[in-house]
């Protein structure tokens, strides 16, 4: 009974709320069954099209790429690579400026290599002499990775061929580099 009482009071103070209540109500159904009914399917309808239209010229950029590209152009595309690299590749005489560039960017890092071990072979199908570099620091975590991401980010060409990181007696970790780069042989010193 008290509950009766109570919605026939709301109904005379708050008529004008309910009602609009309810029209909101209903309103929110039916856009939602227009939603449902008519426009998900319309959507759904134009991004399967779309994506069908998507793989279409996908493939008939594949078809005319390697259509369009003789043996020709793609021997003259890769001598410019091939040219590009190497002029991107500094002489030997750059060598101390890769292990500068390496004690300043672990001294950004708060880091300290003691000492840089490396050997370095000449490449036997190209006139550059490949370097490998390995050195160890250590560290709290950040230190680290900001020191790796350091290397990322540098102009220079040097590629990580194997990292390992061990953790150390206070809370820090030990990181073993070996990093790879080339030079010309330029004025080389034997």
């Amino acid at each position: 009974m008290r509950w009766r009482e109570l919605l026939e009071q709301l109904w005379k103070t708050q008529r004008s709320l309910l009602i609009l209540i309810g029209v909101l109500l209903v309103s929110n159904l039916l856009l939602v069954t227009l939603l449902d009914q008519w426009l998900v399917p319309k959507v759904t309808e134009q991004e399967s099209r779309f994506l069908q239209r998507q793989t279409e010229v996908r493939q008939m950029m594949r078809n005319q790429s390697s259509a369009a590209i003789t043996p020709e152009q793609l021997y003259l595309l890769a001598s410019q690579d091939i040219a590009k690299f190497q002029q991107a590749v500094p002489d030997y005489q750059e060598f101390t400026g890769l292990i500068e560039e390496l004690l300043i960017l672990s001294s950004r890092a708060h880091l300290n290599i003691t000492q840089i071990n490396y050997t370095s072979e000449e490449l036997k199908q190209s006139p550059l002499l490949k370097f490998s570099l390995s050195f160890n620091v250590a560290g709290d975590y950040e230190q680290v990775k900001k020191f790796i991401h350091s290397l990322e980010q540098s102009v220079r060409l040097i590629t990580i061929k194997q990292i390992s990181l061990q953790s150390s007696d206070n809370n820090g970790v030990n990181l073993r580099l070996n990093l790879e780069t080339f030079f010309r042989p330029g004025s080389r010193e034997s």
